[in-house]
């Protein structure tokens, strides 16, 4: 009997964790999405036309695990990718010559449009798999947007997401493509700087923390009606209702009136993410690199005390 309880609560929390990536219209009217929303992104023919068992060799090389249907094939070099070719070269002067595990079969699967779930190790190259792919979105899309949001439970973890997207973004820039316009939108920040570019030229991709991004819309500062692309990072923190973001991104979902690509990435819990993601996204596909909660060995961590009006 208890455990027959304790399985009824489990399942009341997974609905109420899915309703938080519902919009209330969405929810009321009972609209549920069949199908990912594919782009025309193809890798080279050579890839795109290996079997499953070959796939499955190039992810074991790789120490991937995946699940879901129709998986795009793992691509083990960049330029398997077809990214353009300033995207290419900024790359090589970061000195990233080749795909981190993650990225390997992770680019693929967010550059073809499928939502994703992408459990790997801090440190394993996770924020390049959900930047590049919103990057070469907003290139090739029209408007304002904002066309994507990627979300982030911490300032520093935004702020660091950010300077990756404005790194591409001039990259792009110097090559003679559109400079995009990325926003960052976290507290401590003056609202008033970030009102100004918004007011101003309008922003095609927004990073930003929960609070503030819900700020924007509720004051009508922005809306999310070219929005299509959006990313949790660590999302076991952001979808645990003992965090407090559980409302937050309630309220911030219901500004959407149409259908999105959503990822989510987690270092850590990779259960409870691939069990919220089989009923909250649509086909949805699971990158497994690693193991799961552990940090990369070559990220060296530094702790430095200090009195808090030194911060």
């Amino acid at each position: 009997k208890r455990k027959a309880l304790e399985a009824d609560l489990l399942r009341q929390v997974m609905s109420m964790q899915q309703k938080a990536l519902m919009s209330a219209k969405e929810h009321a009217s009972g609209v549920a999405y069949t199908k990912p929303l594919l782009t025309d992104w193809r890798p080279t023919t050579a890839l795109a036309t290996l079997s499953k068992a070959e796939a499955d060799v190039l992810r074991a090389q790789h120490k991937v695990e995946v699940e879901g249907e129709g998986i795009p094939a793992p691509c083990p070099r960049f330029a398997d990718m077809r990214l353009p070719p300033a995207v290419m070269s900024m790359l090589k002067a970061k000195g990233i010559l080749r795909p981190t595990p993650i990225q390997v079969q992770g680019l693929p699967v967010a550059l073809s449009g499928r939502d994703l779930i992408g459990v790997a190790f801090t440190g394993s190259g996770k924020t390049l798999v959900f930047t590049l792919p919103l990057m070469l979105l907003a290139l090739l899309a029209g408007g304002e947007g904002p066309f994507g949001i990627l979300l982030a439970p911490a300032r520093d973890l935004a702020s660091q997401t950010h300077s990756i997207c404005e790194e591409i973004a001039e990259a792009m820039a110097s090559a003679g493509l559109p400079r995009l316009r990325c926003m960052l939108s976290i507290g401590g920040m003056s609202v008033r700087d970030q009102i100004e570019p918004l007011s101003r030229s309008g922003v095609h991709v927004v990073v930003a923390t929960p609070g503030r991004l819900l700020d924007h819309l509720q004051k009508g500062r922005m809306n999310l009606s070219l929005c299509r692309y959006v990313c949790l990072d660590e999302g076991d923190r952001m979808l645990d209702a003992a965090r407090g973001f559980e409302d937050e991104l309630k309220q911030i979902f219901s500004f959407f009136d149409h259908q999105r690509q959503t990822l989510i990435f987690s270092a850590t819990m990779p259960r409870k993410v691939r069990e919220f993601a089989m009923g909250a996204l649509v086909d949805p596909v699971t990158v497994n690199s690693g193991r799961a909660g552990a940090a990369s060995m070559d990220v060296i961590q530094e702790v430095e005390h200090v009195r808090d009006e030194a911060k």
